[in-house]
Protein backbone atom coordinates (compact mmCIF):
# COMPACT_ATOMS: atom_id res chain seq x y z
CA UNK A 1 0.00 0.00 0.00
CA UNK A 2 2.74 2.47 0.94
CA UNK A 3 4.58 1.72 -2.29
CA UNK A 4 1.66 3.12 -4.25
CA UNK A 5 0.89 6.01 -1.92
CA UNK A 6 4.43 7.39 -1.50
CA UNK A 7 5.17 8.02 -5.21
CA UNK A 8 1.78 9.70 -5.63
CA UNK A 9 2.39 11.82 -2.54
CA UNK A 10 5.86 12.82 -3.71
CA UNK A 11 4.46 13.87 -7.07
CA UNK A 12 1.79 15.99 -5.41
CA UNK A 13 4.29 17.58 -3.02
CA UNK A 14 6.83 18.41 -5.71
CA UNK A 15 4.68 19.08 -8.77
CA UNK A 16 2.90 22.18 -7.50
CA UNK A 17 5.95 24.18 -6.42
CA UNK A 18 8.00 22.92 -9.36
CA UNK A 19 5.30 23.86 -11.87
CA UNK A 20 5.15 27.31 -10.27
CA UNK A 21 8.87 27.67 -11.09
CA UNK A 22 8.20 26.93 -14.76
CA UNK A 23 9.08 23.24 -14.54
CA UNK A 24 6.49 20.60 -15.37
CA UNK A 25 8.14 17.51 -13.89
CA UNK A 26 7.54 13.95 -14.96
CA UNK A 27 6.59 11.51 -12.24
CA UNK A 28 10.18 10.14 -12.21
CA UNK A 29 11.60 13.68 -11.89
CA UNK A 30 9.27 14.59 -9.05
CA UNK A 31 9.94 11.31 -7.22
CA UNK A 32 13.71 11.70 -7.64
CA UNK A 33 13.62 15.33 -6.53
CA UNK A 34 11.59 14.58 -3.40
CA UNK A 35 13.91 11.66 -2.60
CA UNK A 36 17.01 13.82 -3.06
CA UNK A 37 15.82 17.04 -1.42
CA UNK A 38 16.52 15.91 2.14
CA UNK A 39 15.63 19.26 3.75
CA UNK A 40 12.60 19.85 1.46
CA UNK A 41 13.69 23.39 0.54
CA UNK A 42 13.34 22.83 -3.25
CA UNK A 43 17.09 23.37 -3.66
CA UNK A 44 19.69 20.66 -4.18
CA UNK A 45 23.11 20.75 -2.57
CA UNK A 46 25.85 18.73 -4.25
CA UNK A 47 25.14 15.55 -2.22
CA UNK A 48 21.41 15.94 -2.92
CA UNK A 49 22.15 16.51 -6.61
CA UNK A 50 24.15 13.29 -6.71
CA UNK A 51 21.20 11.43 -5.17
CA UNK A 52 18.86 13.03 -7.72
CA UNK A 53 21.07 12.03 -10.66
CA UNK A 54 21.40 8.46 -9.39
CA UNK A 55 17.62 8.16 -9.02
CA UNK A 56 17.05 9.60 -12.50
CA UNK A 57 19.69 7.28 -13.97
CA UNK A 58 17.97 4.31 -12.34
CA UNK A 59 14.73 5.51 -13.97
CA UNK A 60 16.49 5.50 -17.35
CA UNK A 61 16.86 9.24 -17.96
CA UNK A 62 19.60 9.57 -20.63
CA UNK A 63 21.44 12.63 -19.30
CA UNK A 64 21.55 11.20 -15.78
CA UNK A 65 22.76 7.86 -17.12
CA UNK A 66 25.69 9.60 -18.86
CA UNK A 67 26.59 11.56 -15.72
CA UNK A 68 26.50 8.37 -13.65
CA UNK A 69 28.46 6.36 -16.23
CA UNK A 70 31.29 8.89 -16.35
CA UNK A 71 31.12 9.76 -12.65
CA UNK A 72 30.76 13.38 -13.74
CA UNK A 73 28.62 14.51 -10.80
CA UNK A 74 30.80 17.47 -9.82
CA UNK A 75 31.14 18.62 -13.45
CA UNK A 76 27.38 18.32 -14.05
CA UNK A 77 26.62 20.12 -10.79
CA UNK A 78 28.85 23.01 -11.87
CA UNK A 79 26.93 23.30 -15.12
CA UNK A 80 23.51 22.98 -13.51
CA UNK A 81 24.36 25.55 -10.81
CA UNK A 82 24.03 28.42 -13.29
CA UNK A 83 24.31 31.20 -10.70
CA UNK A 84 27.20 29.54 -8.84
CA UNK A 85 25.57 29.74 -5.42
CA UNK A 86 26.19 26.09 -4.55
CA UNK A 87 22.54 25.14 -4.90
CA UNK A 88 20.58 23.86 -7.88
CA UNK A 89 16.96 24.83 -8.41
CA UNK A 90 14.45 22.77 -10.41
CA UNK A 91 14.54 25.42 -13.13
CA UNK A 92 18.35 25.20 -13.28
CA UNK A 93 18.07 21.41 -13.59
CA UNK A 94 15.58 21.71 -16.43
CA UNK A 95 17.61 24.38 -18.23
CA UNK A 96 20.85 22.40 -17.95
CA UNK A 97 19.21 19.25 -19.28
CA UNK A 98 17.50 21.12 -22.13
CA UNK A 99 20.81 22.76 -23.08
CA UNK A 100 22.62 19.41 -22.97
CA UNK A 101 20.01 17.76 -25.18
CA UNK A 102 19.99 20.69 -27.62
CA UNK A 103 23.70 20.07 -28.19
CA UNK A 104 22.81 16.64 -29.50
CA UNK A 105 23.78 14.61 -26.45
Amino acid sequence: MFRTILPALSLILAAGPLAAQGVDPTRDEADAFVLADADANLLLTFPEFRTFVRAMAAAGQPTARQIRFFGAYRYAFGIADADGNGLVTPLELRSADNDFRAQGN
